[in-house]
């Protein structure tokens, strides 16, 4: 063999040898960053023509699909969660599911009882030291005392089922309660010893908070429908949407959306339903000393401190970005441009600031496509991006915005500089994504719902979360 011959075939050895390692490399790659992007068409936000379905292959940026599972029958467009367990309402009940294998979460039983059927948006679970629960109650807008139409109220219509989840994945029913009229969304406290329930009737103003002590399983004790009080000592019933609760339970949050206090939706009317008294305009949130009842006072009031006007009248979420507290709050829904996500900076209380906003371009008017033909102005037709809910990854230490923004999916928002929120990440499945969304700190997985592609598993991708100043996972 000559000497030219052997240099070929070192050459061709060489050569082969260098593309197998890269072949290797990139098999290595794609192991660890999982597929590409799939970056959504048009703009950002947008539902094309057609893509107003569950998509075959979700768009996405900065994230990977890690489970996913069909939940049927889904129903309002929420979610609960306790340790490896998630809970999403169907009208036939809660679904109950395993994400012990965020690989192959599955739903592993429906929960039927009463306050568990029909329960909406009228979930929420709670781990605390000694006392893991699961609550759900009957979903409702109006109560007797409303005058609303229609309104044929029974106790039983207004019924809470609490379940001890110390197995997050087989709930045993601990408590059967019936709250004196309908809650719209439920809140458990921090340690799992008191249950807020809201009850709005959003075009009037009249509401307040239902508060029961359920510190004694056997023997609950409702405190009362609780309306806001003044400095003054007047006190005024109030329309609250969801409240959140601090750790201390001495401050309630309540996304508010109307009120009998003249504080409110100043120059917008609220009735009949409207665009402007539904929009990202109207209502606000409250923030409300509730020290009565963490303390055991007798004759508990919720005493109003501040007032962010226009924070949100949907949601209220705690957020401490860079050791500040603020509120992540929103409307809900609406066609385009629809509602989006502001956040409160609350260090003052006595005087809450709206020091910014998330907007998706399909949030600006200029962008938004003529409204179909029989659209009532209010109602969003399938494809709109707007709010449904507004979470964050730590209430604690917060750096991620988590926003269900309904056909534009899950989007993930960088809030560390709360005036100017940048979007980082998205997972679009094309169908409507409305449930709250859970950040796990342990794993870096989220883990949130979609009204027909169901239950999902992503998180971000390693050399986002390197970026975004989050510690490596183990696995990754």
């Amino acid at each position: 063999m000559s000497i030219r011959t052997r240099l070929k075939l070192t050459l061709v050895t060489l050569t082969l040898a260098a593309l197998s390692f890269a072949s290797i490399a990139s098999v290595s790659a794609a192991t660890q960053t999982g597929t590409r992007d799939n970056l959504e068409r048009g703009k950002q936000g947008e539902t094309m023509p057609g893509e107003a379905k569950v998509l075959e292959h979700p768009y996405s940026r900065g994230v990977r699909l890690i489970g996913n599972t069909k939940v049927t029958d889904v129903q309002g467009g929420t979610m609960a969660w306790a340790n490896t367990c998630a809970y999403i309402p169907g009208s036939a009940g809660v679904n109950v599911i395993d994400v012990r294998d965020p690989h192959a979460p599955k739903v592993v039983s429906l929960l039927t009882e009463k306050g568990a059927v029909g329960a909406g948006e009228t979930v929420h679970a709670i781990v605390s030291p000694g006392r893991k629960l699961l609550a759900a109650s009957v979903y409702g807008v109006q109560g007797p005392k409303m005058g609303g139409p229609g309104q044929d109220f029974k106790p039983g219509d207004a019924m809470i089922a609490i379940y001890d989840v110390s197995d997050c994945a087989k709930p045993k029913l601990v408590l059967e309660y019936a709250w004196p009229d309908r809650v719209h969304t439920i809140r458990l406290s921090p340690n799992g010893r008191r249950l807020y329930g809201t009850y709005i009737s959003p075009f009037t103003g009249e509401g307040g908070i239902q508060a029961l002590d359920i510190s004694d399983l056997k023997n609950p004790r409702f405190l009362g429908r609780l309306g806001a009080t003044r400095p003054d000592g007047t006190t005024f019933e109030f329309a609250p949407h969801e409240v959140t609760v601090s750790p201390d339970e001495r401050r309630i949050y309540a996304g508010v959306i109307a009120s009998k206090g003249d504080d409110l939706n100043i120059g917008i009317k609220i009735f009949p339903p409207n665009k402007d008294g539904l929009g990202p305009e109207a209502g606000g949130i409250y923030i409300l000393d509730n020290s009565d009842i963490a303390t055991g006072k007798p004759d508990p009031k919720l005493r109003l401190i501040g007032t962010s006007v226009h924070g949100g009248w949907h949601t209220a979420m705690q957020a401490n970005i860079k050791g500040v507290p603020h509120l992540v709050g929103s409307g809900e829904l609406l066609p385009c441009p629809g509602t989006w996500p502001r956040i409160t900076n609350i260090a003052d209380e006595k005087n809450p600031r709206v020091v910014g906003h998330f907007r998706l371009e399909m949030n600006r008017p200029e962008n938004c496509p003529p409204a179909p033909p029989g659209s009532n102005g209010i109602t969003a037709p399938p494809g709109t991006a707007t709010i449904h809910w507004s979470d964050v990854d730590d209430a604690s230490d917060t750096r991620l915005g988590l926003f269900s923004m309904t056909w534009a999916g899950l989007r993930i928002v960088d809030v560390r500089n709360p005036a100017n929120p940048v979007e980082v990440a998205y997972f679009k499945p094309g169908d409507s994504c409305m449930t709250h969304t859970r950040y796990v700190k342990e794993t870096g997985q989220i883990w949130f719902g979609c009204q027909q592609s169901g239950f999902y598993v992503i998180e971000l991708k390693p050399e986002l979360r390197k970026s975004l100043g989050f510690p490596a996972l183990r696995t990754q």
